[in-house]
């Protein structure tokens, strides 16, 4: 470990205060999910393997030929993927997003049954503004969160 004295003064304060803080928990707090509603576009360069990377539409995005795949996260359970069309632009497909247990929603697209069966989205992380998602391969039996 670095002594604050050979960093001097507030670098080395500065130092020790990131090295100590806690680790926060990946999850965004039960009863969250509010905070999330909007549109949020696909960010493939930030995407690995199975994760996914979103940022907010509000977000500069670089100019990407055809648009950026998304969603929209809406109030009372309303989900809208959107895909791009194969001529280019968005093509919107509407459903519903249902919490499954914390950080799990469950997403159902009427439009597209029987060819895409519902899925469930696992929600790794949210920091600085960049949402990591998982797409779990398989919809788990899981039981419906009710809120009260």
């Amino acid at each position: 470990m670095v002594s604050v004295s050979r960093l001097g003064g507030l670098a080395g304060i500065l130092l020790l205060a990131v090295a100590c803080h806690p680790d926060h928990s990946a999850e965004l707090p039960a009863g969250q999910l509010a905070a999330l509603h909007g549109t949020w576009l696909l960010v493939p360069e930030a995407s690995r393997a199975d994760t996914l990377s979103y940022r907010r539409n509000t977000y500069r995005f670089k100019y990407r030929p055809g648009g950026r795949p998304g969603f929209r996260l809406g109030p009372a359970q309303r989900f809208v993927r959107y895909d791009v069309a194969p001529g280019g632009g968005l093509v919107a497909q509407e459903g519903t997003w249902t919490e499954t247990t914390a950080g799990h929603l469950l997403i159902h697209l009427p439009e597209l049954e029987p060819s895409e069966p519902d899925y469930e989205l696992e929600m790794l992380d949210y920091k600085q503004g960049v949402l990591r998602l998982r797409r779990l391969s398989e919809r788990p039996a899981v039981e419906i969160i009710r809120n009260p």
